[in-house]
């Protein structure tokens, strides 16, 4: 930990809070939230192992709240999203794999050009998700196959798996950007679920520190869910954009300059 954080706990204490209430509240609208909490994490000065394990639990936390959130409010159908979770689960057990045997280095080239389409993709299509559009896939077909591989990726790479969810929702399936925010945190749910119990079987959680942040993001995700199922998709929107423009030059950053580990 920095020596000023040694000496001043109850500042660290507020800071994680406060950072855990604005990742809540960012990923509850539009996803990315981990650009906020994972720096927030490793600024303590744990090892990279301990902050992304720390995350995970205190972003289940918050996810799991925005999703009661959503699902409170009959934004979320579990009968329509089921396949997505049990192909997810297929498609994370195979990431979790390929991880532990081919590196994934490669990835950092490919998904900022990704990520980049996705932006220019909605800035040309300006209606796109704020109101209902053509659907393009069934539900079943689409939820099986983007289930597997999304959860794979997120398991094998992981950075803006939210952001090509939401997106792929309401490409494929025609949703509003506030359905889509609703699915999009189901799915994460249980990204972040199964990553956090390989975390804690590896002793990868700090829990005094996870759950002081999960403070934050509990109340982060619920207003966050609120706001959304309150303004719709003309906040999603611009929220959206806004985070994947960030994961834009953080992720192209990190492919130029560095080899650090990007939020997921």
């Amino acid at each position: 930990m920095h020596t000023f954080f040694e000496n001043h706990l109850l500042i660290l204490y507020v800071f994680l809070v406060l950072m855990g209430f604005l990742a809540g509240f960012i990923d509850a609208v539009a996803g990315g939230g981990g650009l906020i909490s994972v720096p927030a994490l490793a600024f303590t000065g744990m090892p990279i192992a301990l902050v992304l394990g720390t995350n995970k639990l205190q972003s289940s936390i918050g996810t799991g709240v925005a999703v009661y959130k959503y699902y409170r409010d009959g934004l979320i159908n579990f009968k329509t999203v089921y396949r997505g979770l049990l192909m997810g689960f297929v498609g994370a057990c195979t990431g979790a794999i390929l991880a532990n045997i081919v590196s994934n280095q490669f990835m950092r080239y490919i998904v900022p050009f990704l990520m980049l389409g996705v932006f220019v993709f909605n800035l040309i299509n300006k209606s796109l998700g704020v109101t209902e559009g053509k659907k393009r896939m069934g539900e079943l077909a689409f939820f099986s196959i983007f289930g597997f591989i999304f959860g794979l990726y997120d398991a094998f790479f992981g950075p803006g798996v939210g952001n090509f969810w939401i997106i792929a929702i309401v490409f494929f399936l025609g949703y509003t950007f506030l359905n889509a925010s609703g699915y999009a945190k189901v799915l994460n749910l249980k990204s972040n679920l199964f990553s956090l119990v390989i975390f804690i079987w590896f002793g990868k959680v700090n829990y005094t520190f996870g759950f002081i942040m999960a403070c934050g993001q509990f109340l982060g995700g619920y207003i966050g869910a609120k706001m959304v199922i309150l303004k719709g998709s003309k906040l999603v929107r611009p929220f959206f954009m806004a985070v994947v423009s960030i994961n834009i030059v953080v992720l192209f950053y990190q492919m130029i300059f560095t080899n650090g580990v990007a939020a997921g």
